[in-house]
């Protein structure tokens, strides 16, 4: 073939909400899991924290998978309940690290069929004084943090949390103002609620405040320096900026802390395919693809772009179906039903040759 087709528009606000929102639902909604693939998958994992006294803590509740990869994250409510939703079946760790107290780690097994919900309940006891030499690894911590980090965690705040929870519900109901005065509010009360700095983050970068958007990211990041989603928050706006360079090194230590973000991905990886770095984009963007199925679809259209300027149309013909198949109504349908039109227009003629 002469002349290719042309590249399809698969910025992140072009046909998907931007990463920032997902994020603002993944981490920042602090309750994120892996979408169902299958309507099938409705396991649970839930439980209750509570102190050696029984009272209700609100603190952060991290769930791995049996090889330590993180699932998700969630915040225990003021009652100190916290629940995982559409888990599949196999084995689970509920993992919780305070300071001050020694680290909670327990398993639960969830079978679709037999036992498809399963509880945990954390009960948090003081942590024994270690010697100051030598700080000790917290078996099962994502990030291998020690018991004497350089930057431990305080509990938030639990009135923090109830606003930080409102504004998500917000925002949920596309509210986007009243999201935004009630993460303010969140910080108002402890301005170490790094969950709410970064979803007014991503608020003021909606709006296209990207200097505030930067601060709040910023500020998330240096209150909880292992908060993955912050780096990739931030690497997010300096992609959006065309700073491709910065955004990969944020992206990067991002994805040290959350390696199963797809959007952290997804947005490396079209950043080094902006760079012309296709062979380090294509593994990336298609791990994206394989994390989120549901909201990845535009990686399916960076893959595309990619095959496209390798002329590797076959390729290139199995992403935009694959896309097609995932956003039918997407303003951009017609045009990809256009160009896939005449790409079997040309493998037609030159097979006929």
């Amino acid at each position: 073939m002469k002349d290719g087709p042309r590249r399809i528009d698969s910025e992140p606000g072009s046909s998907r909400r931007r990463s920032a929102l997902p994020l603002t639902v993944v981490f920042l909604a602090l309750a994120w899991c892996a979408p169902a693939a299958h309507a099938q998958i409705t396991g649970v994992i839930s439980g209750r924290v509570t102190n050696s006294q029984g009272q209700p803590q609100a603190v952060l509740v991290r769930l791995l998978d049996d090889g330590d990869s993180p699932v998700g994250d969630t915040y225990s409510d003021s009652d100190g309940n916290y629940s995982f939703m559409n888990l599949p079946s196999g084995t689970y760790f509920v993992v919780v690290e305070v300071t001050g107290y020694k680290p909670f780690r327990e398993s639960v097994r969830l079978d679709d069929i037999a036992q498809p919900r399963g509880r945990a309940m954390v009960v948090l006891e003081p942590a024994t004084k270690e010697p100051a030499s030598g700080g000790r690894t917290i078996a099962g911590s994502s990030s291998a943090r020690e018991v004497n980090a350089k930057h431990p965690l305080p509990p938030l705040d639990p009135k923090a949390l109830r606003e930080f929870d409102k504004g998500n519900k917000e925002q949920e109901r596309g509210n986007s103002q009243a999201a935004l005065e009630h993460y303010q509010k969140a910080l108002k009360i402890d301005p170490n609620c790094y969950p709410a700095l970064n979803n007014l983050g991503s608020l003021f970068e909606k709006q296209g405040n990207h200097a505030q958007a930067r601060g709040a990211f910023l500020k998330a990041a240096e209150i909880n320096p292992d908060d993955g989603e912050a780096h990739i928050n931030l690497g997010h706006l300096l992609y959006e900026e065309g700073q491709f360079r910065s955004a990969i090194d944020e992206l990067n230590r991002g994805l040290q802390g959350s390696p199963e973000s797809a959007a952290g991905n997804f947005f490396l990886g079209s950043a080094y395919f902006k760079l012309h770095e296709a062979e380090r984009a294509e593994p990336l963007l298609k791990k994206a693809c394989a994390l989120d199925p549901q909201h990845m679809a535009p990686a399916h259209l960076q893959l595309a772009n990619l095959y496209l300027q390798r002329h590797d149309y076959a390729a290139a013909r199995t992403q935009l179906q694959a896309y097609l198949q995932s956003n039918p109504s997407d303003p951009q349908a017609p045009a990809i039903k256009r160009m896939l039109a005449r790409m079997d227009e040309q493998e037609a003629k030159s097979t006929a040759q």
